[in-house]
């Protein structure tokens, strides 16, 4: 005969051992020298060749894709060592909500990451201290062991970095 606790024991372990944290898709791409990722369900689409217009002082701009205006984000605000968007060959098109649309230009195709849960960390708040943009929330340890920053797009608005349409 077999003792109860035992059997209760082996069932448990069981369990425990084939919970795993699910995993996040994220859209990742390279500014500069760093990398940064928005979650997939954000993204709309991925534009290949764009023609930004309305460039205001402050770095904004617009582009109309499908009928659609769509504001770019202001890229020397959030990304300090990125190059000019006319180095830009994509543009990633977010929701921000129901009725408006984020641009990011990027100058590379960017990449889908598979990320879990266990993976996102708070940025170290002396790290913060130095003028990071609210938008960029978390810090990610993606696959390969880079560090990826996640954006928070519903932060960009808080943060002026995108032009009121």
């Amino acid at each position: 005969m077999t003792h109860v606790n035992y059997n209760n024991r082996r069932f448990r372990n069981k369990k425990q051992g084939t919970a795993r944290t699910p995993a996040r898709k994220l859209v990742a791409f390279e500014l500069g020298n760093a990398r940064y990722a928005v979650a997939i369900e954000r993204v709309q689409r991925v534009v290949k060749d764009f023609n930004p217009y309305g460039f205001l002082e402050g770095g904004q701009s617009l582009v109309r894709h499908q009928d659609e205006l769509i504001a770019l984000i202001n890229l020397s605000k959030i990304f300090p060592s990125t190059r000019t968007i006319a180095d830009c060959n994509y543009l990633i098109v977010c929701t921000l909500n129901k009725s408006d649309r984020l641009g990011i230009p990027i100058p590379d195709m960017p990449k889908i990451l598979e990320i879990s849960e266990e993976n996102f960390e708070e940025i170290p708040e002396l790290y913060r201290q130095n003028q990071l943009p609210a938008a960029v929330e978390k810090i990610v340890r993606s696959p390969d062991g880079s560090e990826v920053f996640y954006l928070n797009l519903d932060l960009f608005n808080q943060s002026n970095l995108i032009t009121n349409t």
